[in-house]
């Protein structure tokens, strides 16, 4: 369980202290990091329309907005859906990898400045919520069909939010407890 600081006041949290272990932070951290392969290798929706089939992932949805001013909401999104995150992931198995056999990782400090300023601009969550509300708008005019890249991004955004949890003390305190 987690404890948790409360102001008296107004009932805000002020801290928490989450006790989970470095080898559960590490599968979870390894999950999504499959969990993010499969949600940007496979497809997010299918539309149907005329015997046509088109299937799109969150790759050929950037790659639609490559022409003119939307070059820019391209690179926006795939920042935010691929590069971060996987950013994120790679940072936290770097830490965690090394605090499980009780040792700092090479370089930590500045992975954990990274994670920490990498952390708001992770959107997974918000890019699921667009492609649910799209899947919904468009089922009344054409045959569409969630593909399993959008339940991939769904643990995603899940397993993510987990990691998320953990504010900058908590990956601080970890690492300091796998201090040689």
């Amino acid at each position: 369980m987690s404890e948790v600081a409360h102001c008296s006041y107004c009932g805000a949290v002020l801290a928490r202290k989450n006790d989970r272990t470095t080898a559960q932070l590490l599968a979870v951290t390894v999950a999504a990091g499959i969990v993010f392969v499969i949600a940007n290798v496979t497809s997010i929706l299918a539309i149907e329309f005329g015997g046509v089939r088109a299937d799109t992932g969150v790759w050929t949805a950037a790659l639609s907005l490559d022409h003119g001013w939307m070059f820019w909401a391209a690179l926006v999104l795939a920042a935010t859906m691929f590069l971060v995150p996987l950013l994120q992931i790679i940072l936290l198995l770097w830490v965690l990898i090394f605090a499980s056999v009780a040792r700092r990782a090479p370089a930590y400090k500045y992975a954990l400045v990274l994670l920490h300023l990498l952390r708001p601009w992770s959107m997974s969550e918000v890019f699921l919520l667009g492609s649910l509300v799209v899947i919904v708008k468009l089922s009344s005019w054409v045959h569409v069909e969630a593909g399993e890249g959008i339940w991939a991004l769904g643990g995603l955004a899940i397993l993510l939010a987990i990691l998320s949890r953990y504010d900058s003390r908590d990956w601080w305190d970890l690492v300091e407890q796998a201090r040689p």
